[in-house]
């Protein structure tokens, strides 16, 4: 398995969608963002620094989410050190979740494959855009409480951006995002406005995004998929984007208590 290379995209990924606080604990990132979006509030494990052991991590990270008032939360890829860090945290009675699948396809590919409908009129800008947030509210149903943590998160993305928005006669039906940043362009946010599903958008979202990557040096596009998003997961595969590897979470228990480790078994 390409370790290095799954290193690298994690890292392009945790670059596109920033937390607000991100304290470094021997090479591990503890990052919080006030519950939104388990990536802004999970640690990101992929390098070490080698100075302290595991189990001294693990209490300084307890004790990091106990601090900000959130779950302890590990996102766990094959990059993750130490490389038995999924096991360990398992056996202190971590529940995990969301299997999801990180895909890559060369950006020819995913062009060549992404012909929109005549009637399908995408745009891209490089900067945030008030309606392109609005559609995404609407799309993926966001609530007031949170939809104020989720613009900060997106306007404090540091690589290049490209927020497409598709029109379906001059109605806003779906959006995406891009981030390019060293030849990859990340695709997140993909949202289709019920009404308009099934209709050809998602397709056409990725050649906007596709195009507008090519056109600032982008080669190839990674994107993140659950594993039960079936419709997702098919459309993708048509497109030509393969599955190089998984993440989950880990999450510690509401009842953990950091100082007395337990077993998964005796919790059962």
């Amino acid at each position: 398995m390409p370790i290095k290379l799954i290193q690298h995209l994690e890292e392009l990924a945790a670059n596109a969608w920033p937390a607000a606080v991100v304290q470094i604990v021997d090479g591990w990132r503890l990052r919080f963002n006030w519950g939104v979006t388990r990536r802004a509030n999970s640690v990101w494990p992929n390098e070490t620094a080698g100075r302290f052991p595991v189990t001294e991590k693990l209490a300084l990270v307890e004790e990091f989410y106990t601090r900000w008032g959130g779950p302890a939360r590990y996102q766990l890829c094959p990059a993750a050190q130490p490389d038995n860090l999924d096991a360990i945290l398992a056996q202190r009675g971590y529940a995990s979740d969301a299997l999801t699948a990180v895909q890559t396809a060369p950006l020819p590919t995913v062009l060549a494959r992404t012909d929109p409908q005549p009637a399908h009129s995408v745009t891209v800008t490089d900067s945030f855009d008030k309606l392109w947030f609005a559609t995404y509210c609407q799309a993926e149903r966001v609530t007031s409480q949170t939809a104020e943590a989720r613009r900060t998160i997106l306007q404090r993305i540091g690589p290049r951006t490209g927020y497409a928005l598709l029109r379906v006669e001059g109605h806003p039906a779906a959006i995406g995002l891009a981030v390019v940043e060293q030849g990859w362009s990340g695709i997140f946010s993909m949202a289709t406005r019920p009404e308009f599903r099934r209709q050809g958008a998602a397709t056409a979202i990725l050649h906007g995004l596709a195009r507008w990557s090519q056109q600032h040096q982008a080669t190839q596009i990674y994107l993140q998929v659950m594993e039960n998003n079936a419709a997702a997961l098919a459309l993708y595969d048509r497109i030509g984007f393969k599955t190089l590897y998984h993440y989950h979470y880990r999450e510690a228990p509401q009842d953990f208590d950091p100082d007395e480790p337990t077993t998964l078994q005796n919790r059962v």
